[in-house]
């Protein structure tokens, strides 16, 4: 089977996630390319719709406005993506990226949060990102990070989207470990 590959996932909320479907391919001077993406898209989707309609997963995928499959933006609950992520290519592990899409939506939500204001998933997902629990102190977090940085830092051949992640990262543990306040 042709695999679809995903360019981007983001985070929309109540583990639901917006996936990217990159169409390559599809524009193929090559009749049997184009076809067998067209045929991938289309089993892909009976076969969600059909897993979503079974008795055990209807409660979660009733009606849910949020659920979509259409075109190559296709709204899908963390389950059904967990499930299907053998018919699909990922440019990194999958938990990484639902890991780095719940980091991004945390960062666009705290832009509009006070500064000194930080919700428990951001400071658990920030710790998991630094290896560390919550028993940590600042020393902790000062040596994982100077040795992160040495790893992602772009100017050492390291990856920049990581390397923005573990500023931020680093940004919302200072912060919490300063003023220890929490939202939500």
């Amino acid at each position: 089977m042709y695999l679809l590959r995903v360019k981007n996932i983001y985070d929309v909320g109540n583990d639901y996630y917006r996936i990217h479907i990159e169409d390559h391919g599809i524009n193929s001077h090559n009749r049997e390319v184009r076809q067998s993406v067209k045929n991938a898209f289309a089993t892909l989707r009976k076969a969600i719709n059909a897993y979503r309609l079974l008795p055990e997963y209807a409660a979660l995928y009733r009606t849910d406005e949020r659920y979509s499959v259409k075109g190559n933006y296709w709204c899908l609950h963390k389950q059904l993506l967990l499930h299907f992520a053998t018919w699909l290519e990922f440019s990194a592990p999958l938990e990484t990226l639902l890991w780095e899409a719940r980091m991004r939506a945390e960062q666009q939500y705290s832009s509009f949060q006070e500064p000194y204001q930080v919700s428990r998933a951001g400071i658990d997902n920030a710790l998991r990102f630094f290896g560390l629990d919550h028993t940590a102190t600042q020393e902790d977090l000062k040596r994982q990070y100077r040795q992160l940085v040495k790893r992602y830092h772009p100017d050492t051949g390291g990856d920049e989207a990581k390397f923005k992640t573990l500023q931020y990262a680093h940004t919302l543990l200072k912060t919490y470990m300063k003023s220890g306040s929490l939202v939500g």
